[in-house]
């Protein structure tokens, strides 16, 4: 037998980078990841998902991947999202592990070797957690930070506070989340959902390189939206609270001014009972639109569900 038929088979990490109009982060990344894997034993599969670009990104990537056999490329039929486009490239991927990171360069490539340390050390899912975040509006940095504290604590799955999408999964933890075939996609909270053995890594993350955030406040907003419906019955909670609440002040302010124009003024004004009509009008239309509002978002995620669309369309792919 041949030395090279007794060397052992190296171990594939899969690179998973979905990425929308990043022609110009793209070398980039490619570049510095390449030299990340020059330091490692393990062997880079790069699998690049196009969720719907319309720059020059996808045909940069075909053409690396005519150079570079280890470049996969999954190019969807239309836009369907950063979380679909990432499960897309978890379900075709080849890799004993995969490393799901942005093309943006805000997760710097060089974390990659300390998160394949972790998962050699026996860890299966190794979350990298940012411990400061450059380039991004007091604002959005003060509305994460809350978003991921509340999260945490209103969900009943305990969740890696200050983690993104950029993680490593252990085979066995991709097939887990590969079972899962719902359409409202949370992955940051499906990744804590699934057990394992589960450890984290720090990293400053970086401003981005260019183009701009595909992320802004207000689908920052509807992700967290997704997320507290995905993995919490809080709100149904509060829900059933504020109804309560809303219940016992309408009939204890009723009841408060009933004595008080009754027995104490001893003469009702002649508004007595427009403002008791009023009171009840506006906290039970109050409690209506609240609990409908509440009810809806679940009420939609069943609806969604029901249809059983497939989460994605290939239109193109070399896997």
């Amino acid at each position: 037998m041949s030395e090279q038929d007794e060397a052992p088979k190296r171990r594939i990490v899969s690179l998973i980078v979905p990425f929308l109009n990043e022609q110009e982060n793209l070398p980039l990344l490619y570049d510095r990841c390449n030299k990340v894997s020059q330091g490692l034993k393990e062997e880079l599969e790069f699998v690049f998902i196009d969720d719907g670009s319309t720059d020059g990104s996808l045909p940069w990537v075909m053409q690396t991947a005519e150079k570079n056999p280890a470049v996969k490329y999954i190019q969807l039929s239309r836009n369907f999202g950063h979380q679909r486009a990432i499960t897309a490239g978890m379900n075709l991927c080849n890799g004993d592990a995969a490393i799901i990171i942005d093309a943006d360069l805000q997760d710097p490539p060089e974390v990659i070797a300390d998160m394949i340390m972790k998962w050699k050390e026996g860890f299966e899912v190794v979350h990298a957690v940012r411990s400061s975040r450059k380039g991004e509006s007091g604002l959005k940095k003060l509305l994460a930070h809350l978003f991921y504290r509340i999260l945490s604590k209103m969900t009943e799955v305990q969740m890696t506070v200050d983690a993104g999408d950029f993680r490593l999964l252990d085979r066995k933890a991709l097939n887990a989340l590969n079972s899962m075939p719902e359409q409202h996609r949370y992955m940051r909270g499906l990744a804590s959902w699934i057990g394992f053995n589960q450890t984290t890594v720090e990293y400053v993350r970086d401003a981005r390189h260019a183009g701009v955030t595909k992320y802004p406040l207000i689908k920052s907003i509807g992700l967290a939206l997704n997320a507290i419906t995905s993995f919490s019955g809080t709100p149904l909670r509060l829900l059933f609270y504020l109804g309560t609440l809303l219940c016992l002040l309408s009939i204890g302010i009723g009841v408060y001014l009933f004595v008080a124009w009754n027995f104490v003024q001893r003469m009702s004004p002649s508004h007595a009972g427009t403002t008791y009509l009023t009171l009840a009008i506006f906290f039970v239309s109050g409690l209506q639109l609240f609990g409908m509002g509440i009810l809806g978002q679940y009420l939609r995620r069943v609806f969604d569900e029901i249809k059983d669309r497939p989460l994605y369309l290939v239109s193109d792919s070399n896997l």
